[in-house]
């Protein structure tokens, strides 16, 4: 009997022992993973009514009605009194959320006008000297089993000092199973023939497809960067014979990007002016790599500069500079275009940029590209000079 006994004994005890083997700081079941907070928004208009709400994740449970969530005042915090925040007052909000003794990591909510004002000019009367960039546009598509080996060739042409003048637009084309093709990338890549040349291909200033940069047997990306850095030099030496000062202002809850431009015409001449929204930081794994080498020191997992929507398809170069025919010397001329969010595909507006792009009749019906800028979602930039 005593046997029996305690063998029932050191049973219990071991269930006992089990049941009370966890501690309090244990996560409940089910919650597992980071802690995260959501913003519906990133930016909101200084309405007082225009939200931002959050949502709060444990891993992927929704821990928001047990949450706190805390806006950061300096070197201080304040609880919000419920998961939303709306303000009358411009600014730069920060946010976190805490849960059972964890914070999340922080956001940053942005409270903007209604619509930004052009910059004021630094030298108004001044119509000669302007800044010039350039706008490289790069076919590029994630089924392409050579992009990763341009990709490296612009990430290491991105240090080189001529990038700081150039625009980088991508437009992804050609290949199927892209997300980041869109109606736009492709009415764009056909304009300049990438369809018949293929991808990679990086083309300068809307110029003949002749003139292009690709690869070639051999290649490194320093080789290909070279390459590109070749060409940049050259059409920089040209003068640009505009100046554009832009501005861009755009909410989730408006549901829109309104832009506006001002063209300086330093030469008289026929121009025609567009805006494009690119998208940077995009993740999409699924790049098909034909120099698995180069994923030791390149990303191909994060996409930027990708092309999201163009305000003018036929033609690609734009509509006409002011409503004009022709653009006197001396003119500042007005650009503005509302773009509907609906229309296009962005993963995350914070990382919204609008390229705007003047051009220039060169001969017969052909334009190119005479100067671009890119101005960041509800920023401006003002006019440059030399």
């Amino acid at each position: 009997m005593n046997k029996y006994w305690n063998l029932l004994l050191c049973s219990f005890l071991l269930v006992f022992t089990a049941a009370c083997s966890g501690n309090s700081d244990d996560e409940p079941e089910g919650e597992t993973g980071e802690l995260t907070l959501i913003s519906s928004a990133t930016y909101i208009e200084n309405n007082g009514t225009d939200q931002a709400v959050f949502t709060v994740l444990k891993g992927k449970k929704d821990v928001t009605a047990e949450a706190k969530i805390y806006q950061k005042k300096g070197s201080s915090f304040e609880l919000l009194p419920s998961a939303s925040f709306s303000s009358k007052t411009q600014g730069d909000y920060s946010f976190f959320a805490s849960y059972n003794n964890e914070k999340s990591p922080t956001v940053v909510v942005v409270v903007t006008s209604g619509m930004l004002d052009l910059p004021d000019d630094p030298q108004p009367s001044k119509f000669e000297g302007f800044k010039h960039r350039l706008l490289a546009v790069q076919g590029t598509s994630l089924g392409c089993t050579y992009c990763p080996l341009m990709i490296a060739g612009l990430t290491e042409y991105a240090k080189l000092e001529e990038s700081k003048n150039t625009v980088l637009v991508a437009a992804h084309c050609i290949m199927e199973g892209d997300d980041m093709i869109s109606a736009y990338s492709t009415a764009v890549a056909r304009s300049m023939n990438f369809h018949t040349i293929g991808v990679p291909i990086v083309l300068f200033n809307m110029r003949s497809v002749s003139e292009r940069v690709e690869l070639k047997t051999g290649d490194t990306p320093s080789s290909v960067a070279t390459r590109i850095q070749s060409t940049a030099q050259t059409l920089l030496k040209a003068e640009a014979n505009t100046g554009i000062s832009a501005a861009v202002s755009g909410t989730e809850a408006s549901g829109s990007i309104k832009v506006t431009a001002a063209v300086k015409v330093g030469k008289t001449g026929k121009y025609r002016i567009s805006a494009w929204v690119v998208e940077d930081d995009i993740y999409a794994t699924g790049q098909l790599n034909s120099y698995p080498a180069l994923e030791a020191n390149y990303d191909f997992t994060h996409h930027s500069n990708v092309l999201r929507c163009i305000s003018s398809s036929d033609p690609v170069t734009g509509v006409n500079l002011g409503g004009k025919t022709e653009c006197k010397a001396g003119e500042t001329l007005k650009y503005s275009y509302e773009f509907s969010l609906k229309d296009m595909t962005v993963a995350n507006l914070a990382k919204a940029r609008v390229v705007f792009i003047v051009t220039q009749n060169e001969s017969g019906s052909r334009y190119t590209v005479d100067n671009a800028v890119s101005c960041g979602l509800n920023s401006q930039v003002k006019f440059e000079y030399k």
